[in-house]
């Protein structure tokens, strides 16, 4: 094994690679008829227990990659922007010439690869896919290029600007690039049409590097296993891209006598899985059970959309509990068409009986496992507490909230002015929304002069503390729920936002964003920031990436539900025209 000590500047220069690939997507010549079950294409490299595997197996339709392009090109050249910017900041601040030009050279170097011209001169093409997967748990970057040689030649000027070369290594007679730091070896390496990329440590022997680098292949790999196959179908995701985290897999990692790579790893780190007790194993196992899975995919890939969806499957018993953790709340989840639209909903009383019972059952029965101990000790505190300092009634009937801000106007950055308008409603779902509504009479004299029934009905009130940036205020009621208004149409708006129907099924969390005007409002916000610690420079170069982010997507809509199969995320991008 080579070993060289890493020169100053690859830190950098691996730093710079590393981003590329993020960059990159690639592409597989092998076709068959399911890219999850192709055993002669990228899967192959992964082993049929790796505990993490992500993969984009087929490039994006035309159709997106039509329309995003420009966008990706504009974006990347405002990156470009930003790190002249971090050069220039640097700059003025060194007293080393020579260094400082040194670098300047690098980083130019870096920033002609931020552009989708520059991309494609290292390698890098639209007719892309990739791969992240463990080898056991060292993580591996599989991107293939069309050309290995446009990436080392990129790599080569860059080592030429810095005046440095990355160490070299052999193994199985293919060489590799690497740096060294704390016993850990970075490693990029192209291996026919395709970039790899990966960490091990600095003594792993060469039948272990071929097995990491893909020189030795897997026994049985993933794509033989047909598991992604059937995730793929279990949740209707696109064949193409599809992602999976084993927890338990990576518990037993640690419970159960490692081989291969981890065995290798886990003894050069000084784990030795022998000194965990029995009880400990057992209860470890078990608590990786509650979470076992964490599998990603996409629904949808087109010019109109990018629909997602990521879900943590819970235990069966435990995912039926946490479908009474939320409630109905009215318009949570629906998609509005304003700046900015945030929820919950929430059963407390549903979550506080959970965690009775289940902390109540680990008393009754609690763990062996000393590394358990302190968590153990804080739940039971946690319960003691909980008991002794009841709930207040009033938090038994909230059932969540839906804030939607639909346009603010009038916002001058520069003179530090706040908006001239604003335009926003926001909902409060209650089991007993009058007797909120008499302590909101209580307190503000404007709404006691009020007749309000709970008929849904919006009432108009002033508001002084406001007057200036709305049209006045108006609030409307329902036996269930109370909202509140400064909308130009709140007396139409209101009614219907009380009648509103909720996600199927309710969202725990729900989250709507108008792309341009909030990526907009970010640009102007920092391009009249007066944090001192910014450059003018950084500033309008970090304007430039909100702004060029802003053409991206119309409208972004994230849903956090809980399901018979777990927590799901539910993720949908309307791109912009």
């Amino acid at each position: 094994m080579l070993k060289i000590v890493q020169p100053r500047y690859l830190s950098l220069l691996a730093a710079c690679v590393l981003a590329v690939a993020g960059c990159g997507k690639s592409t597989d010549e092998h076709e068959a008829e399911s890219p999850l079950t192709d055993t002669g294409g990228l899967l192959r490299y992964v082993p049929a227990d790796s505990p993490y595997v992500f993969g984009t197996l087929a490039p994006p339709p035309d159709e997106f990659m039509d329309r995003i392009e420009p966008r990706v090109d504009r974006l990347l050249a405002a990156y470009s922007e930003m790190l002249g910017a971090v050069m220039a900041a640097a700059e003025s601040e060194s007293d080393d010439a020579e260094e400082m030009q040194k670098m300047d050279a690098l980083v130019d170097e870096f920033r002609s690869l931020l552009s989708l011209d520059g991309l494609k001169q290292a390698g890098f093409t639209r007719k892309s896919t990739g791969l992240l997967y463990g080898n056991g748990l060292l993580p591996v970057l599989r991107i293939t290029l069309s050309d290995a040689t446009l990436f080392d030649d990129f790599i080569t000027r860059i080592e030429a600007k810095a005046g440095e070369q990355f160490p070299i290594g052999e193994v199985a007679g293919m060489p590799y690039r690497f740096i060294e730091d704390e016993g850990v070896r970075a490693i990029i390496a192209t291996a026919g049409d395709q970039l790899v990329l990966t960490v091990a440590p600095e003594g792993l022997d060469d039948d272990g590097l071929a097995r990491l680098l893909g020189l030795e292949l897997p026994t049985t790999n993933i794509a033989q296993t047909g598991k992604l196959l059937d995730i793929a179908k279990a949740y209707g995701y696109l064949q193409e891209y599809v992602g999976l985290v084993d927890t338990v897999r990576l518990a037993d990692t640690f419970i159960d006598e490692p081989s291969g790579l981890d065995a290798i790893l886990l003894e050069m780190a000084g784990y030795d899985a022998t000194t965990l007790s029995d009880d400990c194993k057992a209860e470890f196992r078990a608590l990786a059970t509650v979470a076992p899975r964490v599998v990603t995919g996409y629904e949808e890939v087109s010019a109109e959309r990018v629909r997602s969806v990521a879900v943590v499957e819970l235990r069966k018993e435990i995912a039926s509990d946490f479908t009474a953790f939320v409630s109905q709340v009215p318009g949570l989840g629906a998609i509005y068409d304003g700046l900015f639209s945030f929820g919950m909903s929430m059963n407390i009383e549903a979550l506080r009986t959970f965690f009775d019972t289940r902390v109540a059952a680990l008393q009754e029965d609690p763990w062996a496992c000393e590394h358990l101990v302190d968590m153990q000790d804080a739940l039971f505190a946690a319960r003691e507490r909980a008991l002794t300092q009841p709930v207040p009634p009033v938090a038994y009937d909230f059932r969540g909230f839906l804030a939607v801000v639909d346009e603010l106007e009038g916002f001058d950055f520069s003179k530090k002015q706040p908006p001239e308008k604003i335009d926003a409603s926001f909902l409060l779902a209650m089991d007993n929304a009058q007797g909120l509504l008499a302590m909101g009479q209580a307190m503000i004299p404007q709404l006691a002069e009020l007749a309000i029934e709970p008929d849904g009905k919006a009432h108009r009130f002033d508001l002084p503390q406001a007057q200036g940036s709305t049209d006045g205020a108006w609030i409307a009621l329902t036996e269930s729920a109370i909202a509140f208004s400064v909308s130009e149409d709140a007396e139409t708006r209101l009614p219907a936002l009380l009648d509103a129907a909720g996600g199927t099924p309710p969202p725990f969390l729900s989250m709507g964003l108008d792309g341009a005007q909030y990526y907009t409002l970010l640009g102007e916000a920092m391009r009249w920031s007066e944090d001192e610690e910014l450059s003018e420079e950084m500033r309008d170069a970090l304007s430039g990436i909100f702004e060029a982010a802003a053409d991206f997507y119309e409208r972004l809509q994230v849903d956090v539900v809980f399901t018979e199969r777990g927590i799901e995320i539910d993720t949908d991008l309307s791109l912009a025209d």
